[in-house]
This record gives structure tokens, sequence and C-alpha cells, in this order.
């Protein structure tokens, strides 16, 4: 069956500083990755020149830790924003405060094809805001567009009617206040300060990734990639994924007010359709006797939406693993954390293993680790006690 140890990465992996050394806090991304769990990966499963596979890139973390290890990386997302944001974490070139530069009265105002945007914005900041995205269309030259879009985004989400709280785009009694005491002041120039104080905050932050090192590698991103329809067109050595929670996944609703700034306003229904919840794969056979254990269970409940993000969720994965486990040489390195569905407790990464044993041949590696604990207290933390590393390699 496997070997189980119980271990804290941030023990195990002592080269990397902390969870937001480098650039892996350029921007708020709900449920990262931690780095220490992808260099741990890197370290023990691949080598110099390698390539590592993330279907479900999210904020890229991969992307950093491969290009500081000297490793290769293929990376998918549903979500268009992951591109702007790994290109941005990526950056290689020389930065001075000067590229940041905004035409905040710019005469070619950009209007999001959204048409919720209104919504989010009063008129006054829409006003504002479209003038700085116009610029940033129209004038801001192409390898400078995601390190640009940083602070700008982070200021557009600032001056919206937004939770700053809540990674879920949601608008909160306490962000409408807020919005309110910033009309009733100086916010033109609050905006414009603000935008600058990010600026200096990105470029900071990419001097240190650039400090550390980082090689000359391949980053392949594909974002608006529906797994369910897309094949691995090269053999990797490694993939490395934490896939979206089980009931926390809709991604493209928490980031629609970025992408509808970044110009991808018409395409927001349309990528939201191909989330997990709602893209289930018929005829899929789930080969897990655990998943049909604990599906038994669910269905008790009589709630027939919740059985069907359970069965569309496990169905979408194996259906993605279906698919691509054959250009896998080497290990599949799962992160997951455990979930319930109304106190029923579901063991992806049991599930994971068992369907994953009926596609190759034998699993010689499986670990699971404890990985969270309250580090003021050093005590075990109780809202998440443990996720899990699932490591599985075919005998070659």
């Amino acid at each position: 069956m496997g070997i189980i140890n119980d271990v804290l990465f941030r023990d195990l992996v002592r080269e990397v500083p902390s969870t937001t050394y480098a650039t892996h806090t350029l921007y708020m991304y709900p449920a990262k990755f931690i780095p220490q769990v992808i260099r741990y990966v890197i370290n023990k499963y691949s080598g110099p020149g390698d390539w590592l596979f993330d279907p479900f890139a999210g904020y890229g973390t991969v992307a950093i830790e491969a290009s500081l290890t000297g490793r290769n990386a293929v990376l998918w997302d549903l979500n268009p924003i992951t591109e702007v944001l790994v290109k941005a974490s990526t950056f290689r070139g020389e930065l001075r405060l000067s590229d940041f530069d905004v035409d905040w009265g710019f005469n070619k105002p950009y209007r999001p094809s959204w048409s919720n945007i209104h919504y989010w914005h009063p008129r006054e900041f829409y006003e504002a805001l479209s003038r700085a995205w116009g610029w940033w269309h129209y004038n801001v030259p192409a390898e400078l567009k995601p390190v640009v879009a940083i602070p700008l985004l982070k200021v557009t989400r600032f001056f919206s009617y937004a939770d700053l709280e809540i990674a879920k785009l949601y608008k909160s009694k306490k962000a409408v206040e807020r919005v309110s005491t910033l009309l009733k002041g100086e916010w033109r120039q609050k905006m414009v300060s603000m935008y600058w104080g990010y600026a200096r905050q990105t470029i900071e932050k990419i001097r240190d990734y650039q400090s550390r090192g980082p090689r000359d590698v391949e980053i392949d991103v594909k974002v608006g990639v529906d797994s369910l329809n897309t094949v691995l067109d090269r053999d990797v050595d490694v993939m490395v994924t934490s896939p979206p929670y089980l009931q926390a996944q809709e991604y493209i609703r928490s980031f629609k007010l970025e992408l509808a700034w970044l110009d991808f306003g018409s395409r927001l229904t349309e990528l939201a359709k191909h989330e997990i919840p709602y893209n289930n794969p018929s005829n899929i056979k789930v080969n897990s006797e655990t998943y049909l254990k604990v599906r038994e269970e669910v269905e008790k409940l009589n709630h027939g939406k919740l059985l069907d993000i359970y069965d569309a969720y496990f169905k979408s994965l194996t259906y993605f693993l279906n698919k691509n486990h054959e250009r896998i040489k080497g290990v599949i390195a799962i992160f997951v954390g455990p979930t319930k569905i109304r106190n029923i407790r579901v063991p992806i990464d049991e599930i994971l293993r068992e369907h994953v044993e009926t596609l190759i041949d034998t699993i010689i590696s499986r670990r699971l680790f404890k990985v969270r604990k309250n580090p003021a207290t050093g005590l075990k933390e109780e809202r998440t006690p443990t996720e899990h590393l699932l490591v599985m390699r075919s005998k070659q």
C-alpha cells in the first residue's frame, strides 16, 4: 500500500526561506501551493532539464520553482489570468520605475465587454480606471504588460465594491462603506499614489526573484484550457499539481473583475461553463471502491447538486488522467487536502490512488505528508489538520 509519513514541508525543504519569497505573493490567488511542496517534489523526483507538468497551474507556483531549479515546465489552466501571473512572476528583464508610467487622463479609454462591470465600480472610479486601462491596452509594450498589470489590478480591485478579504468576488457591506469613504475624499490622488506604491512592491518582488538566479528554461503556458478536451503533446518527467478543491472550484467567478479589465469579458460565461463542477464527462468510470462507497453516503443526503458536484469532480479528474497518464514518464504527485460533504469524509487521495492503480502496473511510491500546524503555537492546526501529497510512479 505504500508509506505514510507525518512531516512539515517547511522543515523538509530548508532552502526555501518562506512561502512568500521571490514572486510567490506578487498577486493574491486562493488555495495556492506552498513552494516547499513543489521544491520537495523537484528535488526528490526530477533532475536539471527535466520537464514538469501542472494541469491546474493556478497562480503558477510550479513555473517559479521550475525556473529557479533549472527545470522546464508545461502549465495549463482554465483561468486566463494564470498567463499574466506566470509571465510577471518569472520576468527576467531589467525593470525601472518609469516602465510603470500610466497616463491617468489617456484619451482612449478601455471599456470592458462585461455587462456587470458597472455593478462593481461607481461611475467616478470606472471612468478613471478605464483611462488607465486604455493606456495599458494600447501603449504598454507587450513584454511589460504582465508586470504593469499587477499594480493596476490591485488598484482596480481596491477601487471597487469587491470585498478585499474574501477571494471570491463578493460585494459586502464593508466594501460598500470603503467606496463611500473614498468618494468623500481625494480619491484620484489616492488611486495614483496607491498604484505607485504597488509598482514599487512589484519591482522589489521581481528583483528578489531575479537575485536568486533563475535559469534559462522553457515555460510553456496554456490558458483557457479545458483539461477534458486537451491532451499532452509531449512527454513529461513529473506531473505535480493540486486540483481545485472539491467544493471551492469557481476560480473564474473569483477573478471576473480582473479578467474583464484584461479583455476577457466576452469569454467569462463560456469559461465558467468548463469549470469542474459544471463540466461532467459522461460514461466515465471511476475505478475506485472508495469512490463508490462514499458516493452511496452522499446519495443518502438527497441533495442532487452535491451529488452532481461529487461525480463531476472525480469523473473530470479521472478522465484527465485516463487521457494523459502515458505521457508522464516518471512521477505523478498530487497535493490534496481533506474535505467533507455534509460531515461525510471524502478521502480524495485514496480515491485517486485506487483509480491510478488501474492505469499503472505498479504503484511503488505513495506518501502522505502532514504539512500544517499553527506557526504561533506549534500545535496541530485543526482547521486544516492535514494535507496529503500522493506520489505515484509506474515501474519502468
